[in-house]
């Protein structure tokens, strides 16, 4: 099998003939590569070349990201605060850090509804970035769809698959949570429950005609979700399932129906939510762990419904030993990946300061204990 077919069998829930292997590239590409998260940050040809470098160095992986949330600009389209960078605002090997602000307004969830998904998403860059503002906003997006369109088929010709064609900022609840921060985003389920409710039928629907467009430019039929702070560690089960899942299911089923598999991206501890996922079409998504959830639970409630990847954890990367790495690998594949439905990756992404042979030992486990007989 090659890569693309071995991608394909997991997220149908069969066997392929290995677990496929796909961490989770961002700015460990730099570290391994030898250049400044500032410079794969701002640095387009040197951003895909450190990711190709890792990815078929330490493998070949099946599937890798495009560092894409080490892109400054996709960063900051994407990310409704302020966002402190590499070499500019932080010394140059730093990672970007989210400056936590109350952003966005009360009064946003009314501006949303009244202008409209892109006519609200041009103000909020133009406040975000002065230079951004109105039809100006357009050109960074442009620029960037085509080359992350250039990139993608860099990485084909390796032989590998891209992960993601777009990565979409989750939906109303979780993209309005960053810009107003989790305090007022709390208080906003009780005060603005309608407002979040109203403003999140127009966001979901403009997001996602959005990611469809831009995954089959790029030529890529997967888009990441990302979901953190709609997690139970931040949001009840009741809240969750009015202002959070009605979005969810919207945005999963459209890209299901238009062909593209959803990775459904979920940091922090999901454990508890778990169940709700078989509202999800079966056999059509991928459910990505970051190492804080229960992923033998997961296997246990949705083996047999969707594709799980995941997750061997950060600290065990960055601070446990080769021998450690490969023994929690082996355990993800005899147990998570019995049966197929399993993608081995890193718990969210490989941290910058992983060991080489830690990282290397992802792949190297799948070689010797992932082949189904």
């Amino acid at each position: 099998m090659n890569a693309r077919q071995r991608i394909a069998a997991a997220v149908a829930l069969q066997k392929p003939d290995r677990v496929p292997v796909a961490p989770l590239l961002d700015h460990y590409a730099a570290t391994y590569a030898g250049y400044t998260c500032a410079e794969i940050m701002t640095q387009g040809d040197k951003r895909i070349a450190a990711v190709i470098k890792t990815a078929t160095e330490l493998g070949p992986w099946d599937m890798t990201f495009l560092a894409d949330t080490a892109n400054a600009t996709l960063l900051q389209m994407g990310v409704p605060i302020p966002i402190k960078l590499p070499g500019r605002d932080l010394p140059p090997n730093s990672t970007h850090q989210f400056n936590e602000v109350e952003f966005l307004t009360p009064d946003d969830y009314a501006l949303l509804e009244r202008k409209g998904f892109l006519l609200f998403m041009m103000d909020v860059m133009g406040r975000l970035k002065p230079e951004w503002k109105g039809l100006r906003a357009g050109i960074p997006l442009v620029k960037t769809m085509l080359e992350y369109r250039r990139h993608a088929k860099m990485v084909k010709r390796q032989g590998m698959e891209v992960a993601v064609g777009f990565v979409h900022p989750g939906i109303l609840y979780e993209w309005f949570s960053l810009g107003r921060g989790i305090t007022a985003m709390s208080a906003d389920t009780f005060k603005r429950k309608d407002a979040i409710l109203t403003a999140g039928k127009v966001w979901r629907k403009g997001m996602v005609n959005l990611a469809i467009l831009a995954s089959r430019f790029v030529g890529v039929p997967r888009v990441f979700i990302g979901q953190s702070r709609a997690s139970p560690e931040f949001i009840s089960r009741r809240n969750f399932e009015t202002l959070v899942m009605p979005d969810l299911e919207y945005t999963v089923n459209r890209l299901v129906a238009a062909g593209i598999t959803p990775i459904i991206h979920s940091d922090t501890n999901w454990t508890k939510f778990f169940d709700l996922f078989l509202r999800f079409p079966a056999r059509k998504c991928i459910l990505e762990l970051d190492g804080k959830s229960d992923i033998f639970k997961a296997k246990e409630i949705l083996g047999s419904h969707m594709c799980i990847m995941g997750d061997v954890p950060a600290e065990l990367l960055a601070l446990g030993s080769k021998e450690e790495v490969l023994d929690y690998c082996r355990k993800l594949i005899e147990i998570v990946g019995k049966d197929g439905g399993f993608i081995l990756s890193s718990g969210c992404s490989l941290p910058p300061n992983a060991k080489v042979e830690n990282v290397r030992a992802i792949y190297e486990a799948a070689e010797k204990w992932g082949w189904y007989s």
